[in-house]
């Protein structure tokens, strides 16, 4: 079960919605479950007179007024106050959550949907159990598979407004508890790492304005990914990011001239229409925390110090290209033999290398590898801060392998130099990700398994026309390059022949991780 939690100002607007034909005509018999006064059936809107064949309407004005009546009482704004310039933008007092269960899950009843609903708002404090003077809420249900939750956050008895603590989270405590309590499909606990969506507003703004990719937000949260991935150190990450013309970057240095911040902006997202005039060309910056948990400049420097820049790049460019493929070959077997180890470290490693993998193969045309790229960034996030605080050996070899393919430009998959080397790393590469999936299946991380399961068959997808052109019999043995350091530099041309065994088998069943795994 998931819930999904957002706040607004209308709550007339967004009980007529509920209760509306929906925007493809998708709702069917919208009826009240559960009222905060336990009378929901006193509070059913009537359909309007509607003519034959057309969607019907419902009457939603006295269930709308009853809702807001202690919020209108306290003298608090039913619509958003004009932005001030340079001061924080207000929360509107409707908190709206929908909770939805699974594709195959069973079909809740009114009454079980109304005892989740009821745990929903206790936890968050919205509306406890035994408190009569909570806020006023109801649950709509328009849908076999999910409700809607609406509320008014303005105690009843003393017309305060009410602030819920950490709200998600608790929804996702409730969600977790129902799954168990019903027989649901598991799905996993929150871990406060996953990028924050592009709102319905961005998106919209998107598709008004005639722009044919995503939303400002998740483009530019692609590009700084793979300049992070990319990029060894700060210096580097600054000029990729300033090369991208279709981004703007701006930079907050300390007093002794440290990166302790930046943003990007996106030139074609400015202030919404409605702004003021001097505010409607001002552009929309999102700082790196506010794209992902681990491109904040704190992460991006505990990154660039897990592991040391490559070496200068040799004189011969075919040289270089084989010596970083077969180097991150290596990388990537050690850290599936050391994975029960170094697992979180591993995977947000193979992340960096599939992204900057993606880019020297498929350039801006995509295809196998930039669609693992983009599968795999759920399974490379580590719970709680995005990335892990320290790195095995496995993994920071994996990530300086990363950056000397991403330094070593362009590979083309039919050059005899490196398509074996390619095809060598793709195998090992799957075979590490195979192992990755069963690890996090182990601790419980059902969405971060399947992401890498599904980057394994892009993947795989990705090395079949290889194995065509290069099968096993033809893969020259080439012993890894000498930019390798610490304890793990001692990559021999056997190793490589384990590499090219292991990834033989990939597309059977995934081996079973090596040892104990430890939390």
């Amino acid at each position: 079960m998931i819930g999904r939690v957002v706040r607004g100002w209308r709550a007339h607007g967004l009980i007529n919605y509920l209760f509306g034909p929906g925007r493809h005509h998708e709702h069917s018999d919208p009826h009240l479950i559960a009222t905060w006064d336990g009378c929901p059936e006193l509070h059913q809107p009537l359909p309007l007179p509607t003519p034959e064949g057309e969607p019907v309407w419902f009457d939603v004005g006295r269930l709308a007024a009853a809702l807001t009546d202690p919020a209108v009482a306290a003298g608090i704004p039913q619509r958003e106050p004009t932005p001030v310039a340079g001061a924080e933008r207000q929360q509107g007092p409707v908190w709206h959550c929908s909770l939805r269960t699974a594709p195959g899950d069973r079909v809740l009843t009114d009454q079980e949907w109304a005892g989740i609903v009821a745990d929903v708002l206790d936890r968050t404090g919205i509306a406890k159990r035994g408190d009569p003077g909570g806020c006023r809420w109801v649950a709509v249900r328009h849908a076999v598979d999910h409700v809607h939750v609406a509320a008014v956050l303005v105690r009843q008895d003393t017309l305060r407004r009410v602030s819920p603590y950490r709200d998600f989270l608790r929804v996702r405590e409730v969600c977790l508890d129902a799954e168990r309590e019903f027989g649901l499909r598991a799905t996993t606990p929150a871990d406060r790492t996953a990028p924050r969506r592009a709102s319905r507003a961005e998106t919209e703004k998107a598709a008004r304005r005639g722009w044919p990719e995503a939303a400002a937000r998740d483009r530019l949260r692609q590009v700084v990914r793979a300049a992070a991935a990319a990029a060894a150190n700060e210096q580097a990450f600054l000029q990729l990011l300033a090369a991208d013309d279709t981004i703007v970057v701006r930079t907050r240095r300390d007093v002794d001239g440290r990166l302790v911040g930046y943003a990007v902006a996106d030139p074609r997202d400015t202030e919404t229409a409605d702004a003021s005039p001097r505010e409607r060309d001002r552009l929309v910056w999102f700082g790196g925390r506010a794209l992902a948990a681990d491109l904040s400049a704190v992460r991006l420097a505990e990154r660039w110090a897990g592991a040391p820049d490559p070496d200068p790049a040799p004189v011969d460019r075919v040289l270089e290209r084989r010596e970083a493929l077969d180097s991150a070959a290596a990388a990537a077997e050690d850290a599936r033999r050391e994975l029960p180890v170094g697992g979180a470290g591993a995977a947000h490693a193979v992340g960096d290398v599939l992204l900057v993998l993606a880019t020297a193969v498929e350039d801006a045309a995509g295809g196998p590898l930039t669609v693992a790229a983009a599968e795999f960034e759920p399974a490379a996030r580590h719970p709680g801060r995005g990335q892990p605080s320290a790195w095995s050996q496995a993994s920071a070899d994996l990530r300086h392998a990363a950056w000397r393919v991403a330094r070593a430009g362009r590979f083309r998959p039919t050059n005899p130099s490196s398509g074996p080397a390619l095809l060598a790393l793709l195998l090992a590469l799957a075979s590490l990700v195979a192992e990755l999936a069963a690890w996090r299946d182990q601790r419980g991380q059902l969405v971060a398994a399947a992401a890498a399961r599904r980057a394994q068959e892009s993947l795989q997808t990705a090395a079949a026309p290889l194995r065509a052109r290069w099968p096993a019999t033809t893969v020259p043995k080439v012993a890894a390059g000498p930019a390798r350091t610490g304890p793990s530099a001692t990559t021999s041309t056997s190793r490589l022949d384990r590499v090219r065994r292991a990834g033989s088998s990939v597309g059977g069943q995934p081996a079973r991780p090596h040892g104990p795994v430890r939390s």
